[in-house]
């Protein structure tokens, strides 16, 4: 009688495996569907962060462009040939010595450079820094009304209204700073 025993009792223990082995296959395919999907989600959680960063980078490089060209215009526009405080080399000078640096630094490159959404803005920005400021209003009126519109698209936060006083001290700071 006690073979008959064991043979119930081994095929209970194949069974279990057998159920071990099914459930750890099943949580095994269930692991690699959700997964997949759960990598995607993160993928595009830091996708979505990244362009966030990215357009207030933007923002930021909107406003302190468009307060370089305000006060390059206020600085043409108070101009007075000989007399005056400011030659006209330094105020072209200053202007293109702010444009350049903005253009050069490593966060510009990395989030602009290259992306399709923003080729208009990096041709307007290379126009700014090949053409001499006194000669902006007529050369690249196109350049200057856009980053006059895209200015004004700019959402009013507690960012950008800090970020604009420091923009502008700065640019009063450097502007004419050798």
């Amino acid at each position: 009688m006690q073979p008959q025993q064991k043979a119930p009792t081994s095929q209970i223990v194949i069974y279990i495996i057998l159920a071990l082995l099914l459930a750890f296959l099943i949580a095994y395919f269930i692991w690699k569907i959700l997964k997949g999907k759960i990598l995607k989600k993160k993928e595009l959680k830091i996708q979505k962060e990244k362009e966030q960063k990215s357009r207030m980078l933007f923002y930021d490089y909107i406003i302190t462009f468009n307060e370089i060209i305000n006060f390059t215009l206020k600085e043409l526009q108070n101009f007075v040939p000989s007399i005056g405080k400011v030659k006209m080399t330094e105020i072209k000078d200053g202007a293109n010595k702010l444009v350049t640096k903005l253009l050069k630094r490593d966060d510009f490159a990395q989030n602009f450079v290259e992306k399709e959404e923003y080729k208009e803005f990096l041709e307007h920005c290379e126009l700014l820094a090949t053409v001499n400021c006194n000669i902006w209003e007529t050369k690249i009126p196109n350049s200057l009304s856009f980053f006059k519109t895209q200015y004004e698209q700019i959402p009013t936060t507690e960012h950008t209204k800090t970020y604009l006083e420091l923009v502008q001290k700065s640019i009063k700071e450097q502007y004419y700073e050798k």
